[in-house]
């Protein structure tokens, strides 16, 4: 047997979308990050950030968004699916830039202090780097949060049984964002409610269709079993119908 040819149409335009959203987060994100001005940021601080210790080592969580992002390349096979996916990244990518740039939020106050980081572990210096990296006004809402449930999302709706670790991975990543110190819990509850919102008008609607991609294989026999039972059910009736309309003929 040969293997599947990899430019296929369906590939082709996979990575032609995930391109054009990956370049559209780069540079609407970095490029208002850099031009914010500092006194118009607010400081969205509670009691319960100030009560969150900051864990060093959760960084490599917070790190594991970004191949989370990528996962419905993989986990959603269905191609219209994958569409309404890609859509929902970029409405909330849009959303968020939206806000980004006309209510900013800052996390210098929150972030922790790079000079007293352990410069020999791996994990500090990893904290640090992302410190360096990451614009500290581009913070509410989560769309790192935001992106990662709709990547979790998504892979729910094809119907994949690994959705539920992808599920779990977002309950871990919430936490990571505010044990590092990249947000505070207000930014990580306002990317959770933009997901949902989106995922609600964006990526429920669509409906898997028996026999395309998308749809697991469970799905797929329940699917079957539940018209088996329809057809069964519907020849009971007619046959008792004919039986029925038998008995009024012979009594006639």
């Amino acid at each position: 047997m040969g293997r599947a040819p990899l430019l296929t149409r369906d590939n082709v335009e996979r990575a032609a979308l995930a391109a054009g959203v990956a370049v559209f987060f780069v540079t609407g994100y970095f490029g208002i990050g850099r031009t914010v001005d500092p006194a118009r940021a607010r400081d969205l601080a509670t009691a319960l950030d100030r009560r969150i210790p900051f864990v060093a080592s959760a960084v490599w969580v917070y790190l594991a968004m970004f191949p989370a992002a990528v996962s419905p390349l993989v986990l959603v096979r269905c191609p219209r699916l994958f569409r309404r996916t890609v859509a929902a990244y970029g409405v909330a990518i849009a959303v968020s830039l939206i806000v980004f740039a006309a209510l900013p939020v800052t996390s210098v106050g929150l972030r922790a202090d790079v000079a007293r980081l352990d410069s020999g572990a791996l994990a500090p210096r990893a904290v640090s780097l992302l410190y360096n990296l990451d614009p500290p006004f581009n913070s509410f809402p989560s769309l790192h949060l935001s992106i990662a449930t709709l990547a979790a999302l998504s892979a729910w709706r094809a119907g994949r049984l690994n959705a539920w670790a992808a599920c779990a991975g977002v309950a871990a990543i919430a936490v990571s964002v505010v044990a590092v110190k990249q947000h505070f819990v207000l930014d990580a509850a306002g990317g959770l409610i933009l997901a949902a919102l989106i995922y609600a008008v964006v990526v429920r609607p669509y409906e898997p269709t028996l026999g395309l991609d998308g749809i697991s294989p469970s799905r797929s026999r329940n699917a079957m079993r539940e018209s088996t039972v329809a057809d069964s059910e519907g020849s009971r009736r007619a046959a008792g119908d004919e039986s029925r309309a038998a008995r009024y003929a012979s009594l006639s």
